[in-house]
């Protein structure tokens, strides 16, 4: 009778092992993304161009709340200015770091490129406050519902995508970005 017990309890602990690894499996897959085509296309919309003109990929356009009131959308920017976006959260210490020395380019060339600040998801009271401490001039954009961000392929924060001025993806630049990258839109 003891041997009976003894191989049901081996029989559980074998099923309960599987069972964990089976859910492991289904996390580990979905947050990677899975076969989710959706995901796939995001991640084509910003690649970089490889060359030559058909290589260029038109940016996906928004049209999202501004921090402060009104709205702001991509393509009143087409043929006027090329663009800069700049995923970010008041959590991210990069983006702490990184944002004051976008505004201090914003603030240099801004009648040559624009600057659209995109936060992820966060409070607007927080937004706001944030951007008062950091002293940020450039237009902040709340993308609360996280489409813009996916129509990116966005996975982490203090993520810049530049735009030309005829609305075509130049490149992603995941981390900080430098002052040859802002003026590489217009020289």
């Amino acid at each position: 009778m003891k041997n009976n017990s003894n191989e049901k309890g081996s029989s559980n602990i074998i099923i309960a092992v599987i069972v964990i690894l089976v859910l492991i499996g289904i996390a580990i897959y979905a947050t990677q993304g899975g076969n989710n085509p959706k995901n796939s296309i995001a991640d084509t919309k910003v690649s970089a161009p490889t060359s030559g003109e058909s290589a260029k990929q038109v940016a996906p356009d928004f049209s999202l709340d501004k921090l402060g009131g009104g709205t702001i959308t991509l393509a009143e920017y087409r043929g006027r200015k090329p663009v800069v976006l700049d995923f970010w959260t008041t959590w991210c210490p990069n983006c702490k770091r990184d944002m004051p020395h976008l505004n201090a380019f914003y603030e240099k060339y801004k009648d040559k490129v624009e600057v659209i600040g995109i936060n992820m998801q966060e409070n607007p009271s927080l937004v706001q406050k944030t951007i008062s401490d950091w002293g940020i001039t450039f237009p902040i954009a709340l993308d609360t519902s996280g489409q813009v961000s996916r129509a990116y392929g966005v996975r982490y924060t203090n993520f810049h995508v530049l735009i030309d001025i005829n609305g075509n993806v130049v490149r992603a630049i995941p981390g900080d970005i430098s002052e040859s990258d802002i003026t590489s839109l217009f020289n």
